[in-house]
């Protein structure tokens, strides 16, 4: 299974005509697909270099070969960012979620660089009164965000933790 990533990539080209599509070219040919592109001219500075950020998702594995082609075409990539974890989910937790071990719960649904809780947050209004949390999940794909919600599920049931489900979809 080709592992999709998100990749943010930082270019320097010259600011003339034509260079944009020299750097597009590349990532078309890689098979990426362009979530965004934007660029910032220096006013003061006429003539220097045009900085362009572009987001792109694309197989882990044509990354490589992407940054070679857009070497060859001299264009200077100066920062590379990369998400793996593509798909996202956020549910609602209520139940007595610091009491039966949050810890545990975050680390039985985490498998590094596969699936990841990124963000958590508790309201406690009274130590003995149930807690609501909103747990954001996020996964590589589908199937590893399907596992995740199912280990959610069992670790729910266990602890007696209610589940309001998905609040947020796919990046």
């Amino acid at each position: 299974m080709q592992k999709y990533i998100r990749t943010t990539l930082k270019l320097e080209l010259q600011d003339k005509p034509g260079q944009l599509l020299t750097a597009i070219k590349p990532i078309s040919e890689s098979g990426a697909n362009i979530i965004t592109i934007s660029h910032q001219r220096d006013e003061e500075n006429p003539g220097s270099d045009l900085i362009v950020d572009i987001v792109i998702s694309l197989q882990e594995s044509a990354l490589p070969k992407l940054l070679d082609s857009l070497k060859a075409q001299n264009i200077d990539v100066t920062r590379i960012g990369i998400e793996r974890l593509m798909c996202m989910k956020t549910f609602i937790l209520i139940g007595h979620i610091l009491h039966t071990d949050l810890t545990d719960t975050v680390n039985r649904i985490d498998k590094k660089d596969i699936t990841e809780v990124t963000e958590l947050h508790i309201i406690m209004p009274k130590l003995d009164e149930p807690s609501t949390a909103k747990l954001t999940i996020k996964a590589v794909n589908e199937a590893e965000m399907d596992h995740a919600i199912e280990k959610l599920e069992k670790i729910a049931v266990e602890k007696q933790l209610m589940i309001i489900d998905e609040i947020g979809g796919r990046l």
